[in-house]
């Protein structure tokens, strides 16, 4: 089995062979051939020549600190965390002396190897916050709104708290301002700070609403790819409040991810007969503000909690979270009933509200989604569930396993049909789980046991 001390044998050795053989150009065949010989770069500009074999030894190395180490998984991608490991690497050889014996240099490398990369992974030990434009609700009154590490405000009032801060210049905020009142914008010499604006103004937009995600400890990558997948998912828990949360999340959206306002299709039919269907794929404005919504929004804080505390734990990894196997259940379900309202086809939207159910009860299937209706809504097996009289366990069975276990597993007769009405159902009873399963953790803050949940 492959060790460290093994590799930084193997290491040792490559690195002597690139000291000493002419590196050669591979043949270009159907892949584009290495322009430049392999190397190590010390993050000054200098490098150290290498061999793709020691590049090799070094990512292997790599994997065995992404394996050993579950801290690193949920901060860093493994490429992410090869290029640190890669820069330590070159540190460490760039200091040795190969008149010395690999007996001598192995102990020495592998010391500062560890030390180098442990400086480097703490290095990422910083607050970052991904800051993006968005649509959401129309109107000041809703704002602000938080759910966890995620915060939704004004733009007037995120200008204002980050000139505070000190994270905006005087000069930055008094053109953003001046920009975002519709006064054309001066132009500006070249510098950081001008280069700070252009960048807020293309991640705002003309949005009314700005969006920021409090990250913690994450690699670049994952800054992004989380950052944005939780600004996602915090709205649809404010989503939550509404009767048709995916009607709601037609109406809210990052600015990252819109896209035409329309989209056209031309239909021909016989002869020279030509028709066209255009639907509006987005509302390029927020949800409309209404006395109600905001009474709810109030009334639903501890929902926001509950689900903000599940964001916490994906984008700050090094928190402590009292709850992990719960709260790991909640970001699970409310990431599947995200996609499932985002969805366009309802049988897949249908299994994705089905994936929903299934992970707050721990992946126990249909039996499980029972008895956690039952806890948390009331209804038994054969009890009627919807205002048609459906029975629950009619309906469960319909949703995951003809929705769902059919499809995923190509035995679906009945793919073809329309699945809008069971699409309907799925998402309304995923909306009571989440609903329901948030209000008994909100009111069991030191439960951290899925059996429980489906527990009257």
């Amino acid at each position: 089995m492959t060790s460290k001390a093994s590799l930084i044998t193997e290491i040792l050795t490559e690195l002597r062979k690139a000291q000493t053989e002419t590196w050669k150009r591979p043949p270009a065949g159907r892949v584009k051939g290495i322009s430049f010989p392999p190397a190590l770069w010390l993050g000054d500009g200098r490098s150290i020549r290498v061999t793709e074999a020691l590049l090799d030894a070094v990512y292997a190395y790599t994997r065995i600190c992404w394996n050993n180490d579950p801290a690193l998984k949920p901060r860093f991608k493994i490429d992410e965390l090869n290029k640190l490991t890669e820069q330590s690497f070159g540190l460490a050889l760039a200091e040795i002396d190969l008149d010395d014996n690999d007996a001598q240099l192995h102990p020495v490398v592998s010391e500062r190897v560890e030390e180098l990369l442990v400086e480097q992974v703490a290095g990422h030990n910083r607050p970052i916050d991904l800051t993006l434009g968005c649509h959401l609700i129309e109107g000041d009154e809703p704002y602000p709104l938080q759910v966890g590490p995620v915060i939704f405000e004004t733009r007037e009032a995120w200008r204002l708290r980050m000139l505070a801060a000190g994270r905006l210049s005087p000069t930055t905020a008094r053109r953003l301002y001046a920009r975002w009142s519709g006064k054309p914008p001066r132009k500006r010499k070249r510098s950081f700070d001008s280069s700070a604006e252009e960048s807020i103004v293309d991640a705002v937009g003309e949005c009314p609403v700005v969006c920021s995600v409090a990250t913690y400890g994450l690699s670049g990558k994952y800054i992004q790819e989380k950052g944005l997948l939780a600004a996602r998912l915090a709205m649809t828990a404010i989503s939550l409040t509404w009767y048709q949360p995916s009607e709601g999340l037609r109406w809210m959206n990052l600015l990252y991810d819109r896209r035409r306002s329309h989209r056209h299709t031309v239909l021909f039919g016989s002869g020279s007969n030509v028709g066209s269907n255009s639907e509006r794929a987005e509302l390029p404005v927020g949800r409309y503000s209404e006395p109600e919504l905001l009474e709810n929004l109030r009334s639903y804080r501890w929902l926001f909690e509950q689900i903000g505390e599940a964001l916490y734990g994906y984008l700050q990894p090094n928190r402590s979270t009292e709850r992990p196997k719960v709260m790991n259940a909640l970001f699970l379900s409310l990431c599947w009933y995200h996609e499932a309202c985002r969805e366009s086809l309802d049988q897949i939207a249908t299994t994705k509200f089905a994936a929903s159910m299934d992970a707050l009860t721990g992946g126990k299937e249909v039996p499980g989604i029972l008895s956690l209706i039952s806890a948390r809504l009331g209804p038994k097996p054969d009890d009627p569930l919807m205002k048609d009289g459906r029975k629950t366990k009619k309906v469960i069975a319909q949703i995951y396993n003809d929705g769902r276990s059919k499809l995923i597993h190509g035995a679906s007769a009945d793919f073809a049909h329309d699945w809008t009405q069971v699409r309907v159902s799925a998402e309304v009873i995923g909306r009571w789980l989440l609903i329901s399963s948030c209000h008994w953790l909100s009111e069991n803050s030191s439960v951290d046991d899925l059996n429980r949940l489906r527990e009257k």
